[in-house]
């Protein structure tokens, strides 16, 4: 959470609100990549710890348990690293929306943002030739993968986590 704040206190002229986004995709790929690692070592010592007073059993129960707990972590691990991969991709390879638009391109649609309904900061044309402002889209796209107007599918997937939320999803083991 603190990695989070400092990036969001980079100055927009050192680091601009599309970059943060991208920021915010890897900081939390990578906590979700440590939240995985961090209970391992305590759920292996218990479970292996189970039947250590008892019969055999219940110690080859234990050591079943424990085999089958990091059975699934690797599981998951493997999940997380293609996650991950697609993010480093994502991140190094910043995949655009479409171009910038020319003063012309945004005076025929009267120089308003269709989003923010102001005039347009940065404005970009997308491919089915609709223009909104760099930071609105930004933020549509977080969300969602298609133009807001005319919903072409403008991206492939959400990029889930560039507006800085975290997962939900509670971790039991």
């Amino acid at each position: 959470m603190g990695l989070k704040c400092l990036i969001l206190l980079v100055p927009s002229f050192i680091t601009p609100f599309k970059s943060k986004g991208y920021w915010y995709m890897l900081l939390e790929e990578l906590c979700q990549y440590y939240r995985t690692f961090v209970p391992i070592p305590v759920w292996f010592r218990y479970l292996i710890s189970y039947g250590e007073f008892g019969n055999i059993t219940r110690r080859s129960l234990g050591i079943l348990l424990a085999l089958l707990y990091l059975i699934l972590k690797l599981l998951d691990f493997f999940g997380h690293l293609r996650s991950f991969r697609r993010v480093l991709r994502i991140f190094f390879t910043r995949p655009s929306y479409g171009v910038a638009a020319s003063k012309r391109q945004c005076s025929d649609v009267d120089d308003i943002c269709s989003i923010c309904q102001a005039e347009f900061q940065k404005p970009v044309l997308l491919i089915c030739q609709h223009i909104f402002c760099e930071e609105c889209i930004t933020l549509w796209f977080n969300r969602e993968k298609t133009c807001p107007l005319c919903r072409t599918v403008i991206s492939d997937h959400i990029h889930k986590w560039k507006d800085g939320a975290t997962s939900s999803h509670l971790q039991i083991y």
